[in-house]
């Protein structure tokens, strides 16, 4: 553990407890017959009840603990506090998935401070595994240990591999047309994993995400743990990623040039 002040490490302890009660309420129904309601006006945006029921428990315990931090998150309206941190919370990160018997979805956690996420948390509880950053170190936590990640060199797009969730749905036809030309350059390319693909960049299996349409409580998790294994999470054009939108995540920052040659000519969703 590196010296960090009691504020982090008292929020570091808490989010370990967030994610054990997130266990508890979205294993059980994970392991059941799902209904899911679709919360959007147009398109597919599926909610559980084990949405809800995490996110609001998570919640719960956040004020209890800290009655002056804010609260963001993917179910329900925002907490605004009066100190300068902030949690985003996305009890189940990849709906699609839990809803289709398919482990790859996780809780996602992230505290900030002064805008800016310093610890985040990729929990993968049908896997029994977890990711977790925090300023300049990242780790993986499993049934064999806890183990430091960091990403692996790979300056060349053939030499990477690339993953995005679902590309046809996320993209819009500049986004696709951009996505297709760097997924051609590549070793090859995985499809639908989630917050799993940017846990797996961390710890140096993969080199590539790029995705778009992603909502702030999709990507804040992954900014600590991505950057605390030695990679770069950025929007399509360089900048912040923390408000979600278009993001490209990748292992190796010498890929970046590249990939910003042909993201940047790509249309901003409206």
């Amino acid at each position: 553990m590196r010296e960090y002040s009691n504020d982090i490490l008292d929020r570091l302890s808490l989010i370990r407890d967030l994610q054990a009660r997130a266990r508890e309420i979205t294993l059980p129904l994970f392991r059941s017959p799902i209904e899911a309601e679709n919360k959007a006006s147009s398109g597919y945006d599926p909610v559980t009840q084990a949405d809800k029921d995490a996110e609001q428990a998570l919640r719960e315990i956040i004020t209890q603990t800290f009655p002056d931090d804010a609260i963001t998150g993917e179910e329900f309206d925002d907490v605004d506090g009066t100190s300068d941190w902030l949690w985003t919370l996305d009890p189940i990160d990849g709906t699609r998935a839990f809803i289709a018997g398919v482990p790859v979805w996780s809780t996602l956690i992230a505290v900030g401070y002064l805008g800016r996420p310093i610890l985040g948390l990729i929990d993968l509880p049908a896997l029994d595994t977890s990711y977790w950053g925090e300023p300049g170190h990242a780790w993986r936590e499993d049934k064999t240990g806890t183990s430091d990640i960091v990403t692996r060199s790979c300056a060349t797009l053939n030499e990477a591999v690339l993953a995005c969730t679902e590309p046809m749905a996320m993209f819009n036809a500049g986004e696709f047309a951009a996505y297709n030309i760097i997924r051609s350059a590549t070793r090859f390319a995985r499809l639908g994993l989630d917050a799993l693909a940017y846990g797996l960049t961390a710890e140096g299996r993969m080199d590539i995400a790029i995705e778009s349409s992603l909502k702030p409580c999709d990507v804040r998790a992954l900014i600590p743990i991505i950057e605390g294994a030695g990679g770069k999470i950025t929007n399509w054009h360089g900048g912040s990623c923390v408000d979600g939108g278009q993001v490209v995540a990748v292992g190796d920052p010498a890929l970046l040039p590249e990939l910003y040659t042909y993201l940047g000519r790509a249309m901003t969703p409206t």
